[in-house]
């Protein structure tokens, strides 16, 4: 029962968020591919295998004392991918290494720190984060 409530908010939640990302073409046909391992090349030193979770979740911005003028407190993101330590989410808006974010999923919030971003794109911004703390909903 608290499982459905708290999916059903996170559902009332982001649909009050306007989705801004404007996704390249690349992005557009891998959100279409299959689901299997993420990609990586040969000079990328990864501590943990990646996982494409093509899924929406909310970012919020954790401490505003490091808040740029011009960025939201709160807005709509996709999630790219996932790994055991880390997060990597489409947003509109540029974030800058150690700010921290709150990643809200539909069974998940995250507790993260920005380790890196990439604009790919007019309203397109690549964002790895570092997950620092998790709280899992009981019944997920």
């Amino acid at each position: 029962m608290l499982e459905n409530d708290r999916q059903q908010s996170f559902g009332q939640l982001i649909a009050s968020l306007e989705m801004r990302i404007q996704l390249t073409d690349s992005l557009m046909e891998l959100f279409g591919s299959e689901r299997s391992v993420a990609r990586t090349n040969l000079f990328e030193l990864r501590a943990s295998t990646r996982f494409p979770c093509h899924g929406e979740c909310i970012t919020r911005v954790a401490d505003t004392t490091f808040r740029m003028p011009g960025q939201e407190l709160e807005s709509r993101a996709i999630i790219q991918d996932l790994s055991r330590k880390g997060v990597g989410i489409i947003t509109h808006q540029q974030w800058y290494p150690e700010q921290a974010l709150e990643v809200q999923m539909p069974t998940a919030t995250l507790s993260t720190r920005v380790a890196r971003t990439r604009k790919l794109g007019p309203f397109c911004f690549e964002v790895g984060v570092i997950i620092v703390r998790h709280e899992i909903s009981e019944e997920s």
